[in-house]
């Protein structure tokens, strides 16, 4: 592996998933206690013998994911030492290389390798662990791990229990998803039940105690030399429960997502971001056939507080109003989203979400402003063969204090080649008025981003 120092011990104990690692035997037995007297006749009881448990496990499926990216940034405005440049350029190549076995009285179970690299001499961007500070940020840093280890247990009646390193999605991603934008996407090492039993009902739980992160963090206190990891120690409880009450035209879902995070890394606005929080909300969705249109909604509340030894306080809201409509390979969405905040101290945060899906895909946003967002935005997607298109525009004001943050231009169009083989072209046009998107430079300053990608999977 292509660590070392704090780096590497952070990585290990995250990567390894024992008794007297992250999963310790009180959190295990607390979360599998009812579990344990449903699979003990399992093991006295084998549907399938011992004897056939190789043939199970080579029976499997081998998955495989590539993906080769050319991302260019450029910004305009006044720049913050260290950094002393304006444009980043990476050509970076990420595998994904997989194998999930077959069952075996309901049993299965996924070890999964992810690899980054850059490709040429130079590094010309900033990747959190390169020393390029002088360049602006590309998250894309080299790294190899185990991006995924688990073992599921399918026997319960329309229930799975899951267990280790793993991917969690949950709902569209503005609380909970993986950051797949990312070259390293982010998993979880958690605990994880999911269950159909209740008609029209998915019900989803999940403990965990680590974030698997994309980035690189910085845990030494302020003024001592840079402690790096990608790893956050977290006890969280992600609850979810989804009701379809008239099938896809009224979804109805209700959630919690406590998050009690061991380590904040050092600086101000992480410290913001990463707050122990507790957020409850509820989400409305539905799409309504009217002769040949499709018209969609979606409605969002939720509203989080601090939580266990938060050294901040947080009293804020979330809300969304959406609406689409679509008519064959066309789609047209409008929005209004609401992120509060009391303009001083904290702001409502989101720190496991998949953001770059919901913020405009220049990234201006990650941290949420003391000042709170505001965003109003309208896309339009059309899908013409093998060809399909993407055009957003997103507004972003504060939530409070009157300041207009600037507006944002989305484009992408991608091809499929083959079912497997898809390419990509995207950009991102960022352009500020009052305020910079966390603080940092003091002053606005306009942002551009391009990428070009071919990505391969099976």
């Amino acid at each position: 592996m292509k660590m070392t120092g704090a780096s590497t011990r952070r990585r290990l104990e995250a990567a390894t998933v024992s008794t007297t690692g992250h999963f310790g035997a009180m959190t295990r037995h607390r979360i599998f206690a009812a579990a344990a007297v449903c699979l003990a006749p399992v093991a006295v009881n084998a549907a399938d013998p011992l004897s056939n448990l190789p043939f199970n496990l080579a029976g499997g499926t081998p998955n495989l994911d590539l993906r080769l990216r050319y991302e260019h940034v450029k910004i305009d405005g006044p720049l913050a030492a260290p950094m002393t440049e304006d444009e980043a350029d990476a050509l970076t190549a990420r595998v994904r290389l997989g194998y999930t076995t077959g069952k075996w009285n309901e049993f299965d179970g996924q070890l999964e390798f992810e690899g980054l690299t850059s490709i040429g001499d130079d590094e010309d961007y900033n990747d959190f662990d390169n020393g390029r500070a002088a360049y602006p940020v590309i998250a894309d840093a080299k790294m190899d791990e185990i991006n995924q280890a688990w073992l599921r247990y399918a026997g319960l009646p329309k229930t799975q229990i899951k267990y280790g390193r793993q991917r969690i999605l949950l709902d569209n991603q503005r609380f909970v998803g993986n950051l797949g934008w990312r070259q390293n996407e982010m998993t979880y090492d958690a605990a994880l039940l999911t269950s159909t039993f209740i008609p029209k009902t998915t019900f989803t739980y999940a403990y965990l105690n680590n974030v698997n992160s994309f980035r690189f963090f910085d845990f030494a206190p302020a003024g001592s030399p840079a402690e790096l990891g990608t790893d956050l120690d977290i006890k969280a409880h992600l609850i979810n429960a989804q009701v379809a009450v008239l099938d896809k035209k009224l979804v109805v879902t209700a959630y919690g997502y406590l998050l009690d995070f061991d380590e904040i890394p050092s600086g101000a606005p992480s410290a913001r971001q990463f707050a122990d929080s507790q957020t409850f909300g509820a989400r409305i969705t539905g799409a309504i056939p009217v002769q040949a249109f499709t018209l969609g909604y979606a409605l969002e509340y939720a509203d989080q507080q601090d939580y266990e030894d938060s050294t901040s306080v947080v009293d804020a809201d979330y809300s969304l109003f959406e609406a689409s409509v679509g008519y064959g390979a066309f789609k047209g969405t409008v929005g209004y989203e609401i992120l509060e905040g009391d303009g001083a101290a904290y702001s409502f945060q989101t720190p496991l979400a998949t953001m770059h899906a919901h913020q405009g895909w220049a990234d201006q946003f990650l941290i949420t402003p003391v000042q709170g967002l505001e965003r109003a935005y309208v896309s339009a997607t059309a899908t013409l063969g093998e060809v399909g298109l993407t055009a957003t525009y997103h507004q972003f004001e504060s939530e409070t204090g009157g300041l207009e943050y600037g507006d944002e231009i989305d484009l992408l169009a991608s091809y499929t080649v083959i079912e497997s083989l898809v390419l990509n072209a995207k950009y991102a046009n960022y352009s500020a008025d009052d305020l910079p998107t966390a603080g940092t430079p003091a002053q606005p300053f306009d942002t551009e981003k391009f990428w070009v990608y071919a990505e391969y999977k099976f």
